[in-house]
């Protein structure tokens, strides 16, 4: 008996001892505004992730209204009642739709780290790497592309 304490207290321990996983929960439908900004131009809008579809509607500039789908295969422009689909490789690579649609596609694959109080992910697309972070309550906080001069900050 006095064999067996020990060996719990010490297996109850290190059981405390693992460090927590971290699942990242952005893969879920979300709504919120952001401001897309690229070298010295910058742009207000709304993204709503919808399964595997991104929809980003720009609420400034001239493409106000018009919404911007990528479901990883196509990219739909619409307004009003007028759409034009294309296949992804057609659009521009610095598309926000498709940028965001590779970014949590691929998250899985990302390197998560915690730093300064945010969940950090570093992961490559087809624009290059990329750095997400996310705060603690699970609130999207800034997408960067460094090496193309491109960011979102969601809010």
């Amino acid at each position: 008996m006095k064999k067996i304490i020990p060996v719990f207290l010490i297996l109850l321990l290190f059981s405390g001892c693992k460090m927590r996983d971290y699942t990242p929960v952005i893969n879920e439908d979300f709504k919120c505004s952001a401001i897309y900004t690229t070298g010295d131009f910058s742009f207000s809008c709304d993204i709503e992730k919808k399964g595997d579809t991104i929809n980003i509607t720009p609420t400034s500039t001239r493409a106000k209204g018009m919404v911007i789908s990528c479901n990883g295969r196509e990219v739909a422009l619409r307004r009003n009642n007028l759409v034009n689909t294309f296949d992804v490789g057609e659009i521009d690579k610095t598309n926000p739709a498709v940028l965001l649609h590779q970014v949590f596609a691929n998250l899985d694959a990302a390197e998560v780290n915690l730093i300064e109080g945010a969940f950090t992910y570093s992961g490559r697309c087809s624009l290059g790497n990329y750095i997400l972070k996310q705060g603690r309550d699970n609130k999207l906080i800034s997408l960067a592309f460094p090496q193309a001069d491109i960011s979102i900050t969601f809010s």
